[in-house]
């Protein structure tokens, strides 16, 4: 347990911190001396474990299986009782698991659980007084509290937008400090991008100048470790988005300021999948970066493709899952239509050079063609596609087909 607990302090700990590693120590210990049975701290361990296994190979084998379910029946044995930071903890671990792997929906059911559980135990004020179990807020030093309560926010906020379900949205809204950094600690990088992220929420409606002022402050950011990059690049892509849905052109120096972080988001990625450390959003991420450098359509974005693209197969050649697998060939029908799209371009140009060639004489001497309606070009479209979804040729031309095919619900 030891060795498991020094592997998730190591891989884990760093972007979601928030367990107190004493008090860890001090629960194996007591774990492994006395035998005796404790739900909540026991549901901790086991749910700290299966992560650590998680992180420490590809495919998921027995004894990771056997600490989930563990944790999950301790968990529900507790539900009766109420909510300590102990058993919120246990609960969020489990939120984090669910989230890199398993079903969007078990995870969101488990993260707005989580939510009611913290606000009930009064985890969202720094006062005491204003808690509905008052002891509980009492047991955990704040700034453990105020990880615990980011977190929870973060993975809700997000599940709930890539679902297009309602988020749990804390019904005291007096600001609450940020965690305070630790060396070696950089969740509160996740924490500084929820105020952007609220700004997504499908209930607000904030105007192009919020949104803008929004994207400005999150491209401005300098992230440190690959999964809070990651998180920068999907918040800055989503808000991009919602402006594109606004009508809102992006100026070329917020286009230089995306590219250069849609290069460090694929890298990211790399560096993620070379660590075998598997982020939900280490595919979802390279996938909307696809989609925006086809939108952007300028020879600085169409040069990233291939670096984006060969990312999204290295994925799925470790993660062989139906969710990469569908990741990657999406992608590709993009990709293709995005060249399909520039041939028939090339192709209508090509036609016109025909009929004005540079020599008009040669083109007197010449018979002249029978008349066309321009068409020609696109008779063999339908062949061509026909095992594709996609038929309105005036959609996918359009860059705001692939401004929202990275879409989920947020804009």
């Amino acid at each position: 347990m030891q060795q498991l607990a020094a592997v998730y302090f190591q891989q884990v700990d760093p972007t979601y911190g928030f367990i107190d590693r004493n008090e860890v120590t001090r629960n194996i210990q007591l774990r492994w001396t006395t035998q005796i049975v404790r739900q909540a701290p026991d549901a901790v361990l086991c749910g700290m474990a299966a992560l650590a296994c998680l992180f420490s190979q590809v495919y998921s084998d027995q004894v990771e299986l056997d600490l989930v379910e563990s944790a999950r029946i301790l968990l529900e044995q507790s539900m009766s009782t109420p909510a300590t930071v102990t058993s919120i903890t246990a609960w969020l671990l489990r939120v984090v698991y669910l989230r890199l792997a398993g079903t969007h929906y078990e995870a969101w059911m488990a993260s707005s659980m989580v939510m009611h559980m913290i606000e009930a135990a009064g985890l969202t004020t720094e006062s005491s007084s204003e808690s509905a179990l008052p002891s509980t807020r009492q047991e955990v030093d704040s700034d453990i509290a105020r990880r615990i309560v980011r977190v929870a926010q973060h993975l809700n906020i997000w599940m709930s937008f890539d679902m297009g379900l309602s988020r749990v949205a804390f019904s005291n809204t007096s600001p609450m400090t940020l965690p305070t950094p630790r060396p070696g600690d950089y969740t509160y990088e996740i924490c500084e991008l929820l105020p952007f992220s609220i700004e997504l929420d499908p209930d607000r409606k904030p105007t192009a100048l919020e949104l803008e002022t929004a994207l400005h402050t999150v491209l401005n950011r300098a992230h440190s470790i690959p999964p809070t990059i990651l998180a920068q690049c999907n918040l800055a892509l989503c808000l991009c988005r919602r402006l594109r849905s606004l009508e809102v052109s992006l100026t070329e120096s917020i286009l230089q300021k995306i590219l250069i972080l849609t290069t460090n988001g694929i890298q990211a990625a790399q560096a993620i999948l070379a660590a075998r450390a598997p982020w939900h959003h280490m595919a979802y991420v390279p996938f909307q970066i696809v989609c925006v450098l086809l939108a952007i359509d300028t020879v600085s974005s169409i040069s990233q493709l291939r670096d984006a693209m060969q990312c999204l197969k290295d994925i799925f050649s470790v993660y062989n899952t139906k969710a990469t697998a569908d990741a990657l060939k999406t992608a590709r029908s993009l990709v293709m239509l995005h060249q399909r799209g520039k041939e028939m371009f090339a192709s209508a140009l090509n036609d016109i050079l025909k009929v004005c060639p540079a020599d008009p004489v040669e083109a007197s001497e010449t018979t002249s063609p029978p008349l066309s309606d321009g068409t020609e070009w696109m008779d063999g479209f339908s062949m061509d596609f026909s095992n594709l979804q996609y038929f309105n040729i005036e959609q996918f031309l359009n860059p705001g087909f692939f401004w929202n095919a990275g879409g989920n619900g947020m804009v």
